[in-house]
């Protein structure tokens, strides 16, 4: 008796934290400008007033997961489509968990997370920016929550819609890409469209639905890895053997015409360690055709324009590439020297949250580290580690490692030869953190998304364990 009474305790208190999150939800939206609102409403209402499930705007959430451009802006922040999504599935997940038609499982990471974003405000006395610093703890939180939802929508459904969202997200990611390697061929054909870098670095770079060539070089290269590994794996679950072939050139081109130096580096590495762990004979196999597409294309390029075919060798030339990226390199490096002399002021607390997005546009410290040129811009700036290294100092940076150490755990105790996705999450994880060395994005929504499936992964499968195990012998056999 005393157990029930304490479980509907536990119910009505969780109900009535939601309760508050929806109204603080509802508020902040009800900040938005007015000329957003419209949209987002009739989005919502159509969410609302038609048949869809949370599962099913879950899944229209993994299809939208790679698109990064938008047209809403808020507080210098882009508000994307797949928060729009994710705002109006927590408004049903929500209600339906008041009515109590849906219950709420134990997520891995989800106090730890939100211990990181405690963690912000120890350097609250000597914040270098207020405003960028609540947007950096509110976004923060936002993405703690979609990473929440998204695992208890997932591990609800079972193992069977997992396979089927991460399908869809690369399904996502190879649209993406094939809308890139679309904007770069018009180019040669006389269309201009989502493209940049032409006029200044000689070089035409397709952006496809990201906001710049970089992320979408990352966006390619991250869908290429999952590829390879299927590939590899003479995996058929999610996609045809043509389609994998098909999706792993496509992102392998997607990542080599975006010109994203970092992507380019990361997709390397990451391949190089699939095929330690495999010594798979197919990866013979795979590098020649990649290396005669290469040349193919290289040639294709030498033909219709010779101009361009140099001006891509210099900047993957490594003697040579600094020369021809109008002052990126020069920027990433002036913005870890800022870090690296601001980290020592506060080393245990950190600067505050968001601080290098004020430091990048102050003139005395352009002038400082590049001579007037400029800094590399945003919050989450040139380095991953040095960033919140920068933000929220040691204490930070340890429950950050945490985190990345829980998510390793994760992917290592569900290994398996036999099945592909944990080797997918290793290599896509691997890949993702060396991209953000060079250009941090851990606060995109895709990386949360990424570390909800592993999650959801590794809670199904424990579970699949457990009740592999209360099977009686006797039915077992």
């Amino acid at each position: 008796m005393d157990s029930l009474l304490l479980n509907n305790q536990s119910r009505h208190f969780r109900q009535a934290i939601l309760a508050a999150i929806l109204a603080l939800a509802v508020g902040a939206f009800a900040a938005l400008p007015l000329t957003y609102l419209p949209i987002i409403l009739i989005i919502i209402a159509v969410i609302f007033f038609f048949p869809l499930t949370v599962e099913r705007v879950f899944l229209f959430i993994a299809l939208s997961i790679f698109i990064d451009r938008s047209f809403i802006t808020f507080q210098g922040s882009y508000i994307r489509i797949f928060q729009i999504l994710f705002l109006a599935l927590f408004l049903k997940f929500t209600i339906e968990f008041l009515l109590s038609k849906r219950e709420l499982f134990k997520t891995p990471l989800f106090i730890l997370i939100n211990l990181w974003v405690f963690s912000y405000f120890f350097s609250i006395g000597h914040l270098i920016s207020v405003s960028d610093f609540w947007v950096s703890v509110v976004g923060q939180l936002f993405l703690n929550l979609f990473y929440f939802i998204s695992v208890q929508c997932i591990y609800n459904k079972g193992l069977n819609f997992f396979y089927k969202v991460l399908k869809y997200t690369l399904i996502s990611g190879i649209f993406v890409t094939a809308v890139g390697i679309l904007q770069w061929i018009g180019f040669f054909l006389g269309f201009e469209i989502g493209l940049s870098h032409y006029e200044e670095i000689g070089i035409p770079r397709p952006s496809s639905f990201a906001h710049e060539p970089d992320w979408y070089g990352l966006f390619a290269g991250y869908t290429a890895v999952w590829f390879v590994v299927m590939y590899l794996s003479r995996e058929k679950s999610l996609f045809s053997p043509l389609f994998i072939i098909i999706g792993m050139f496509m992102s392998f081109i997607g990542v080599f015409i975006s010109m994203a130096r970092a992507s380019i580096l990361s997709l390397a590495i990451s391949l190089i360690f699939i095929f330690i762990i495999t010594k798979n004979i197919r990866a013979i196999k795979l590098f020649v055709s990649s290396v005669l597409i290469l040349i193919f294309t290289a040639i294709m390029l030498f033909i219709v324009n010779q101009e361009i075919f140099v001006n891509v060798y210099e900047r993957l030339n490594p003697s040579t590439s600094l020369e021809t990226d109008q002052g990126a390199g020069d920027s990433r490096l002036a913005s870890i020297q800022v870090m690296l002399d601001y980290i020592p002021k506060h080393p245990f607390v950190g600067n505050g949250s968001g601080g290098m997005a004020e430091l990048s546009m102050r003139d005395d410290i352009r002038q400082e580290y590049i001579y007037g040129g400029e800094l590399n811009a945003g919050k989450g700036n040139a380095n991953l580690f040095l960033t919140i290294l920068f933000d929220t100092g040691i204490i930070g940076l340890i429950i950050f490692l945490l985190i990345l150490g829980r998510l390793i755990w994760m992917i290592l105790f569900v290994y398996h030869k036999s099945s592909f996705i944990p080797l997918g999450f290793l290599a896509a994880s691997l890949f993702i953190l060396i991209d953000f060395n060079f250009n941090n994005g851990f606060r995109m929504g895709f990386v949360w998304f990424h570390a909800a499936l592993i999650t959801s992964y590794f809670l199904l499968m424990k579970k699949g364990r457990k009740d592999f195990k209360s099977i009686p012998r006797g039915e077992g056999s």
